[in-house]
């Protein structure tokens, strides 16, 4: 019985539809279940910074945004939003080990099923629904399915979800599975010819160092595939534009980094949750961007980055805005938390290929990509990563 329920609160997990009052379905369902959830995280101690930083995250916007009400319009409904998704991390994170706890690797695989289900709109209101979050779901659903099995099926399933995202315009994702196929066969050489591996730490450190080359290979490959246009016109329009412009690639390729500092100098202590921007922001942003030699003036800026709240498309920015610096202390601690859960995975020569793909798109999205595709993904790595045992000695 114990694993119907798990099962049915993973795939809520996965679902961040908003109910009535703007509260994601997900962060209302672990919020609930918490008194029960709660028993399977109590005595983890790697949980407890991770709780505290997030309730203090939350109630700082809100209290941000009763200050700032006097100067701005504050969103009810994106102030709920945002609160609710702050104090559900760690709620969704109990959820998730209370979950693995009864099932195991298909905790995994229960929740991208939610996210899945959650995507399926996508095939009505997107031209390309697997880019924009069927392919990620599914691709979590495969590899949570082969964790553990030979590394040869391993391989085998991430050349076939590669080859959908190179059909699919989908740089990241494609980069993504990319050093996931190197890490594996790197540790299928390793195996294969049984070479003397070195104490976990030791071990756990090195190919790091080899994920770092293959990460950096794979990001190149990917990056030359899109300039010769294999993966679309407009994925190799992007490519060109981005490595022609006068500032470095990252610069170029995400200029709201620019406003974001230029914000951040403004007002350093951020805005609160909900809180609209003024005309005197938006500007502000503007001249930040304007200063990598991006122009502003096309529209992109009041549409999509300001036309309803602030959207600085990086969640490390987007929750200092409404939670200050508690908010970027969250990030920062989820940022430590899935390195060294993914460093702790490299400890012998059996890496979890559904971990690392959530953990390459936490990082990602907490430097450059929006606070709203953040939650859905932290579970896994969170939640890995407070009930994952020390480095234990290397397995062939």
């Amino acid at each position: 019985m114990e694993q119907i329920l798990a099962v049915i609160l993973l795939l809520l997990i996965g679902m961040r539809r908003e109910l009535a009052g703007s509260v994601a379905i997900a962060d209302a369902a672990a919020l609930i279940s918490l008194p029960i959830t709660w028993s399977a995280v109590r005595r983890l101690p790697r949980f407890g910074p991770i709780l505290l930083l997030a309730l203090l995250a939350g109630v700082t916007g809100v209290v941000l945004s009763w200050i700032a009400g006097t100067q701005y319009e504050v969103s009810s409904s994106l102030q709920r939003a945002m609160v609710a998704s702050l104090v559900a991390v760690p709620a969704t994170t109990a959820a998730f080990v209370w979950g693995a706890q009864r099932l195991g690797a298909r905790a995994a695989l229960a929740l991208g099923a939610g996210m899945l289900i959650d995507a399926l709109p996508l095939l009505r209101t997107q031209d390309n629904p697997w880019k924009f979050g069927i392919g990620l779901a599914v691709t979590l659903m495969v590899l949570a399915l082969v964790d553990g099995r030979r590394r040869i099926v391993q391989l085998v399933a991430l050349a076939a979800l590669s080859a959908s995202f190179l059909v699919s315009d989908a740089r990241s994702s494609l980069g993504f599975l990319v050093i996931i196929a190197g890490t594996v066969l790197w540790q299928a050489t390793a195996a294969w010819f049984r070479w003397r591996l070195p104490p976990a730490r030791q071990l756990a450190t090195a190919q790091a160092a080899v994920l770092g080359i293959v990460g950096a290979v794979a990001i190149s490959i990917v990056l030359a595939v899109s300039a010769s246009g294999s993966l679309g016109e407009d994925a190799q329009a992007r490519t060109l534009a981005q490595s022609q412009g006068s500032s470095n690639f990252l610069l170029t390729a995400r200029p709201e980094l620019g406003a974001s500092w230029a914000l951040f100098m403004h007002r350093p202590w951020g805005y609160g949750a909900g809180v609209l921007p003024r005309s005197e922001d938006v500007q502000v942003a503007k001249n930040g961007m304007a200063a990598l030699g991006y122009d502003p003036s096309n529209g992109y800026v009041e549409r999509f980055m300001f036309g309803n709240g602030f959207e600085l498309h990086s969640g490390l920015v987007n929750v200092w805005v409404a939670a200050s610096f508690p908010g970027a202390a969250l990030m920062l601690l989820i940022v430590g938390v899935t390195l060294a859960t993914m460093i702790r995975d490299l400890g012998d020569l059996r890496v979890t290929p559904w971990l690392f793909l959530a953990g390459l798109v936490v990082l990602q999205n907490v430097a450059v990509g929006p606070w709203n595709v953040l939650p859905a993904y932290l579970p896994f790595v969170l939640g890995a990563g407070v009930m994952q045992a020390p480095l234990r000695a290397p397995t062939p």
